[in-house]
């Protein structure tokens, strides 16, 4: 009896814990893994915030998991597809700068030109985010020729060139609207030099005839307008730029 009443005390106490356990007293182990898995599953049920709040803790607090690469990115994805974008781009650089190669790293450097292009404003508006996405952009192309993001990437670029070479092209116009025929001629030029491979370049070509008119620089008008004739034969600019040709031809032959 004696050992028997001993014992219970010491059986009570376990009871007692093992209570408190079921009832929140104390929490169970959680697996890193477990946490991975529930962030990712929010993550693909477009939970980002959830997602974002457990991949944070599961990095910080298990910082050697060889999944880790991958939570990173994924807690770079939440922010993205919350629009948290300078948070995001801050985020991919983390996962770039501690796993260079990652077989995520390509994925990585690509969102970061998405974070900046997905900010970049209108063409008439400060093209600072504009040449951010394209840096970003055209680093990833450097680092990564062989990913299959690499279509998207140019698409994207070019999207980009089209916005910057326009918002040069209108500054050109405004200026030769205004008859200032000097920085309208420089700025066709530069569209020209740039952004050779943009719609606005083959309208710069034509109004840099023009802005060479203004400027009674009639033999270059009319080599300008030549080179535009054969190289854009069937665009809608041509009919206008063969009609400056006869003109300055006539010119130039006394008529």
């Amino acid at each position: 009896m004696k050992f028997g009443f001993q014992r219970w005390p010491l059986i009570s106490s376990s009871i007692i814990i093992l209570l408190s356990c079921s009832r929140g007293g104390l929490k169970e182990t959680e697996y890193p893994r477990d946490i991975y898995d529930r962030a990712t599953a929010d993550y693909n049920k477009g939970k980002y915030f959830k997602a974002q709040t457990e991949l944070q803790r599961l990095i910080y607090s298990f910082p050697g998991q060889p999944f880790i690469d991958s939570a990173q990115f994924y807690l770079a994805m939440s922010l993205y597809n919350m629009q948290e974008y300078p948070e995001a781009v801050g985020e991919f650089r983390k996962l770039l700068v501690a796993y260079p190669v990652s077989p995520l790293a390509d994925d990585a450097q690509f969102q970061l030109g998405m974070c900046h292009y997905q900010q970049s404003p209108g063409y008439a508006l400060d093209p600072e985010e504009t040449n951010m996405a394209i840096d970003e952009f055209s680093m990833f192309l450097s680092r990564y020729p062989q990913s299959p993001l690499v279509p998207e990437a140019r698409e994207r670029l070019n999207d980009l060139n089209e916005k910057l070479a326009r918002k040069m092209f209108k500054s050109g116009e405004l200026y030769l609207k205004m008859h200032d025929y000097d920085p309208a001629l420089l700025y066709f030029s530069q569209v020209r030099d740039n952004y050779p491979e943009t719609e606005w370049a083959t309208r710069a070509l034509y109004y840099s005839g023009e802005a060479l008119m203004g400027l009674d620089r009639k033999s270059d008008a009319l080599e300008t307008f030549q080179n535009f004739v054969t190289a854009f034969p069937d665009n809608k600019l041509s009919r206008k730029a063969r009609k400056y040709i006869e003109k300055l031809q006539s010119l130039a032959n006394g008529g």
